[in-house]
């Protein structure tokens, strides 16, 4: 079998594609597996280019976060918000492939094998109260990096990605969520609207037993979809004083089962 490979880099399966770009799983050439993003036309070189310009910022932005943390800490790095998104390792134009633009990123801390693409699952299965309630805070911390991000920049509003579950990989044992598809931001975008769509994506996840945390969950989860917040940074908070109260905050195994079944499982970390 003929290996295709880009810069010592080997194109494996294709992942997902667009209008603008296709989007492949990779090994570079130590063996570690990465994603590679190829515009559709050199057209659209522009669109990656401006998507690589937006990670590095994401990157500087939580490398300066976990630095003012290890530093006033002792070593311990609280926020991780580099844990949220892939690494972009290197982007450039590729004559082999008609001049496109092509970025290639790694994933933190975890191997690609063990990520599913978030809307393939979400397809698929639907997952219990708990299990929601660590993709939800997940997406509204992301999100709040933003808000983060133009307060460091001293922009007036904030800009954020519009939100699509096919944005993200999802590794449930480990309760880990990466967005590795960064669509251009919307400016002067209104917090209230993303918030809303995430509410919505994750009632139509979530099965809800008859339980009184549960029942409290999707109230707060229905208020979200309907009302959402002015911040991402509100919601996030407010979820998390919630679940305080709700469940506490303990390690909950990945609870789901296979659409139409009533049968669950778990996945649990190693």
């Amino acid at each position: 079998m003929i290996k295709l490979k880009v810069r010592d880099i080997e194109v494996k399966n294709k992942i997902g594609e667009s209008q603008s770009f296709r989007v492949y799983h990779g090994e570079d050439e130590n063996g570690q597996g990465v994603v590679i993003k190829v515009a559709a036309n050199y057209d659209d070189n522009d669109k990656l280019a401006a998507e690589a310009g937006l990670v590095v910022s994401m990157q500087s932005f939580a490398d300066k976060i976990t630095g003012f943390e290890t530093e006033l800490n002792g070593g311990k790095k609280l926020s991780r918000y580099d844990l949220l998104f892939a690494k972009l390792e290197t982007t450039f134009i590729e004559q082999s492939q008609g001049d496109r633009r092509i970025n290639v990123f790694s994933v933190p801390e975890t191997s690609i094998d063990k990520l599913t693409p978030l809307v393939k699952l979400s397809h698929e299965t639907q997952i219990d109260a708990r299990s929601s309630v660590w993709i939800l805070g997940r997406l509204l911390k992301f999100y709040s990096m933003f808000e983060l991000m133009t307060i460091d920049l001293d922009n007036k509003v904030p800009s954020y990605p519009s939100f699509s579950p096919s944005n993200f990989f999802i590794g449930p044992e480990r309760h880990r969520l990466i967005c590795y598809n960064f669509p251009n931001v919307e400016v002067d975008a209104i917090a209230t609207d993303h918030i809303k769509a995430i509410a919505s994506f994750i009632l139509d996840w979530v099965v809800i037993e008859k339980d009184e945390s549960e029942e409290q969950y999707l109230r707060f989860l229905k208020d979200l979809s309907a009302n959402g917040r002015k911040k991402f940074k509100d919601a996030h908070m407010e979820l998390y004083a919630n679940v305080s109260g709700w469940w506490g905050f303990e390690y909950h195994p990945f609870t789901y089962r296979d659409r139409n079944t009533s049968i669950w499982k778990t996945i649990k970390e190693d």
